[in-house]
C-alpha cells in the first residue's frame, strides 16, 4: 500500500540509516545499500480548482523528478543524485543547473540541489573553488547558490558560494572585462549556438558559438584578451550585475567588506543602461552596439534584477513582442534562417525556460495580463504533450528544434534540429510560476512570505509540504474567503505550519 511504502522510504534530506551513520546510495541511487530502504523525494503537492493547471504541475514535477540521476564532476567527491538538464542530457550543464535550482530544485529538493550545485564547480589550488562550464555565463550559478541558501540555511555552503563566486568574478574580470564600456565580453546565457546571433557570428567551425574565434576569416574581430569572442550581450551582463549583488551579501554573512562588489554591481547597472537602452525603441538591445534584436531573457532580467527603472520597465513592458505561442527567445530569427523556411535554433523560437522568466518579470512589475498568457501557454502544451519539451514553433505550438548551422561532410549547413524530450528547465519554470507568483512565496534571509495570486478562473488552491529553512507548510488560498491576504512566517523551528489565505473577489 501508498502508506507502506510512505513508512519504508527515506528523503534525500534523511541522513540517517539503521544500519550506518548515514545512507550508502545504490549505484543507481534508487536504495540504501545499508539498510534497503527505497529513496523518494518528497516533493511539494499543489491542486487548484482549474484542471489544466493542475495537471501542468503533475507533468512538470515528473519531468523534474526523472531527470534526477546518479553523477560526479567537479567537485563532488562521488557520485550522487544530481539534476541532468533533460532526459536527452547526461549532464547538468552549469546554467541549467543554477536555472533548475533558482527556479524550483531548492524547495524540491536540497541535497538533489547541493549536489548538482558542486558538480559544476572546481576546486582550487588554494582551496577555494570556481565555477565551471562556459565561461560567459557560469556566473549565474551564483544566482542558483543564493537561492539554495535562502532555502536550506545551510551555512557551510555560504562559504563554498562565496568562494566560487569572488573567484569566478575575478577571473572573468580580468579575462573578459572590457575597461572602455564597462561591460564583459561573450555570448548570451543559454546561447551556446550560433543560431542565437546574427550573420557575423554564422562563420564557425560547428554548431558552437565557442568555435567562433578559432576561424581564421575571424582574425580581426577576436578580442585581444579571454576567449577573443567580441560581443556583449544583456543577459549575460544583468548576470553579473546580480552575481556582483550576492558576493556583497555573502561577504557580509561571513563578517567581510563586500563594499568594492556593490560599487562594482552600480558601476556595471549604469554601464547596461548606456549600452543597452535603446531609447528609439523603448527597450533593451540584444547585442551592444551589433544587434538591437528583443532577448526575452536579457529583458527578462534587467526588469528582475531592478537595472530597468520605472519609466524604462513600463516601456520595456508595452514594446515586448510576443509570439501566439509565447515570447521568443531572439525576436525575431535571423535572416538566414528565415530564408531556409524556418527559424533558428536559438532566434525566433519558444524556450519555455525563457517563457518562465518572462512571465515572472511581467508579474513582479505588474503586468498580471503577460504573466497569466505566459502561464497558460506552458500549461495547455504540458497538458496536450504530456511532457515539457525545450523548444516550441512560435506559430504553430508544436515541438520544433529550429534551424541552426551542423556539420554537413566538413561543410556547415542548415538543417533542422531535434526539441529535447522531458526539458528540466522547462519544467522548473512552470513550477516557479506557481511557487513564486499563483502561491506568492517570497523567499528572504530566515523569513518566507506569502502573498498568493489566483489567475483568472481559479478560485482556490491547495499546497502541501512546502518547506524552507526548518518549517513545513500546508497552505489553502480561496478567493474571497475571509484569510489574510498576506503573511509573513519566520522559517527557523522545526514546526508545521498550516495557512488559510484569501484573495480579493
Amino acid at each position: 500500500a501508498a502508506s507502506d511504502r510512505k513508512k519504508l522510504a527515506f528523503s534525500t534530506e534523511s541522513k540517517k540509516c539503521k544500519k550506518g551513520t548515514t545512507h550508502k546510495l545504490s549505484k543507481s541511487g534508487l536504495y540504501c545499500t545499508r539498510c534497503r530502504e527505497p529513496v523518494f523525494s518528497n516533493p511539494i503537492r499543489f491542486a487548484c480548482d482549474n484542471d489544466v493547471l493542475t495537471r501542468a504541475y503533475e507533468v512538470a514535477i515528473k519531468d523534474a523528478l526523472q531527470n534526477i540521476r546518479m553523477f560526479q564532476d567537479g567537485a563532488l567527491t562521488e557520485p550522487a543524485r544530481c539534476i541532468m538538464a533533460g532526459e536527452n542530457y547526461d549532464t547538468p550543464w552549469t546554467r541549467d543547473a543554477a536555472i533548475n535550482v533558482w527556479n524550483a530544485f531548492a524547495l524540491l529538493d536540497r541535497d538533489v540541489s547541493r549536489n548538482t550545485l558542486m558538480s559544476v564547480v572546481e576546486k582550487t589550488d588554494d582551496g577555494g573553488y570556481i565555477v565551471a562550464g562556459q565561461y560567459w555565463d557560469a556566473i549565474i550559478w551564483a544566482i542558483g547558490a543564493y537561492r539554495y541558501i535562502l532555502v536550506s540555511g545551510d551555512k557551510d555552503f555560504v562559504k563554498i558560494a562565496q568562494s566560487a563566486i569572488e573567484n569566478t568574478l575575478v577571473k572573468n574580470e580580468r579575462e573578459e572585462f572590457d575597461e572602455k564600456d564597462g561591460l564583459f565580453r561573450g555570448p548570451a546565457v543559454y546561447g551556446d549556438g550560433v543560431a542565437a546571433y546574427p550573420d557575423t557570428y554564422a562563420k564557425t567551425a560547428s554548431s558552437g558559438i565557442e568555435e567562433w574565434a578559432k576561424v581564421p576569416e575571424n582574425r580581426d574581430r577576436v578580442a585581444k584578451k579571454g576567449a577573443g569572442i567580441p560581443m556583449k550581450a544583456l543577459s549575460t551582463n544583468c548576470v553579473y550585475y546580480e552575481a556582483y549583488l550576492i558576493l556583497a551579501k555573502l561577504n557580509a554573512k561571513l563578517g567581510k567588506d563586500g563594499s568594492d562588489a556593490l560599487k562594482k554591481a552600480e558601476a556595471l547597472k549604469r554601464a547596461i543602461n548606456m549600452a543597452f537602452w535603446n531609447e528609439a525603441k523603448g527597450t533593451y538591445d540584444y547585442l551592444a552596439g551589433e544587434c538591437d534584436s528583443q532577448e526575452a531573457l536579457g529583458i527578462s532580467c534587467a526588469l528582475l534584477f531592478g537595472i530597468a527603472d520605472e519609466r524604462q520597465t513600463k516601456l520595456v513592458l508595452k514594446n515586448a513582442k510576443v509570439t501566439g505561442q509565447g515570447i521568443a527567445c531572439v525576436e525575431p530569427s535571423f535572416e538566414r534562417y528565415l530564408k531556409a523556411g524556418g527559424f533558428g535554433r536559438h532566434s525566433g523560437v519558444v524556450w519555455p525556460h525563457a517563457q518562465g522568466f518572462w512571465a515572472r518579470a511581467a508579474f513582479e512589475k505588474g503586468d498580471r495580463k503577460a504573466f497569466e498568457a505566459e502561464l497558460h501557454a506552458l500549461a495547455g502544451k504540458a497538458n496536450r504533450d504530456g511532457q515539457f519539451y525545450e523548444i516550441y514553433h512560435p506559430e504553430t505550438g508544436e515541438a520544433y528544434g529550429g534551424l541552426q548551422e551542423k556539420l554537413d561532410g566538413e561543410e556547415l549547413a542548415i538543417g533542422e534540429w531535434m526539441s529535447c524530450a522531458h526539458q528540466t528547465w522547462s519544467a522548473t519554470a512552470y513550477l516557479s510560476l506557481i511557487y513564486f507568483h499563483v502561491l506568492g512565496a517570497d523567499i528572504r534571509e530566515g523569513e518566507v512570505v506569502f502573498k498568493p495570486y489566483l489567475p483568472d478562473g481559479v478560485n482556490e488552491i491547495a499546497v502541501k509540504d512546502f518547506k524552507v529553512g526548518e518549517r513545513v507548510f500546508d497552505i489553502v488560498v480561496v478567493r474571497g474567503g475571509d484569510g489574510p491576504a498576506k503573511v509573513a512566517c519566520k522559517t527557523t523551528g522545526k514546526k508545521h505550519v498550516k495557512i488559510f489565505l484569501s484573495v480579493a473577489k
